[in-house]
């Protein structure tokens, strides 16, 4: 299946959600976002592809692909939303049958980290109290007042253990140069200064860089192993040293000190960036994107 496939799979059910998410139930909501997750982890797996990669190529509707001239407009959030609800619920009759009385998809929505963040998941009773409350017929304004203080206690806990942090300091600052070098290149929307500064970089070796780059938004995401070629030039071998080093780590702990001085939102910018250079077709996209104010 290619990605104009998989959009008109995914368009129907998108349409319908945006025409009718102020009428229908949050129950509703969830259950139509559920399936479009379902198609979207059904073509990660069988493609083997990583996620951000895919919710980019959704968005931008493959720009590759010439015989597809519609553009889709499924933003990558949404597509991600949809992809973590599928996960949450194994199956689609779970959401009836956990949430039978869920009146708000937006307390739903900022409580998800609670059910499928691998550092604030609840379980047992907390988690029991959590369902109890999205359930209950207590006001919304009530309900959303109980999840920001949810969240300020088990998110916005302070970790005093910062002083390891130093350990990856070197790599921040190389990511941080590196990021705000290939800002610079799509920015300035010439695709021929891209060239020259590519200096003959294998674009396949471009693909893997990020792939491997959103794959350290957060553990479990697939890796692929990255040969560093010989040609690279500087900022490219001090970022593609950073990448390999934090991808061949057994231990995570590496990977969640270098999340906790990098925003993981700067991650997948990157990644994002970086699928941008693999034709001129998403590297003008990419820059049009970045010239609306």
């Amino acid at each position: 299946m290619n990605i104009g496939v998989l959009i008109e799979q995914i368009t129907p059910l998108y349409n319908n959600y945006k025409r009718n998410k102020k009428d229908i139930s949050a129950v509703k909501a969830l259950e139509i976002m559920w399936d479009i997750g379902e198609i979207l982890s059904s073509y990660i797996k069988k493609e083997n592809i990583a996620p951000h990669t895919l919710f980019w190529s959704v968005y931008g509707k493959s720009e590759g692909i010439k015989n597809i001239p519609q553009k889709s407009y499924i933003t990558r959030e949404f597509q991600n939303r949809c992809y973590r609800i599928r996960k949450i619920f194994k199956d689609r009759k779970d959401i009836d049958n956990i949430f039978h009385n869920l009146k708000s998809f937006t307390a739903f929505r900022e409580s998800m980290p609670f059910f499928d963040n691998h550092r604030y998941k609840l379980k047992g009773k907390e988690q029991n109290n959590l369902v109890k409350l999205l359930n209950s017929d207590v006001p919304l304004i009530e309900i959303m007042k109980k999840i920001k203080e949810l969240q300020t206690k088990k998110i916005g806990i302070k970790n005093p253990r910062n002083q390891r942090l130093h350990e990856v300091e070197k790599e921040k600052e190389i990511f941080i140069n590196f990021y705000n070098f290939i800002y610079r290149i799509i920015k300035a929307g010439n695709y021929q200064l891209l060239l020259s500064e590519l200096k003959g970089i294998d674009i396949k070796y471009i693909e893997v860089l990020s792939k491997n780059t959103g794959a350290l938004t957060q553990e479990g995401l697939k890796m692929f192993k990255l040969e560093i070629p010989n040609n690279l030039s500087s900022p490219w071998v001090e970022y593609s040293d950073v990448v390999k080093k934090l991808i061949n780590q057994k231990d995570p702990k590496l990977r969640r000190r270098f999340r906790r001085l990098i925003p993981v939102e700067r991650i997948s910018n990157l990644a994002n960036m970086l699928y941008a250079l693999l034709s001129e077709e998403n590297y003008n996209s990419m820059a049009r994107k970045m010239s609306v104010p």
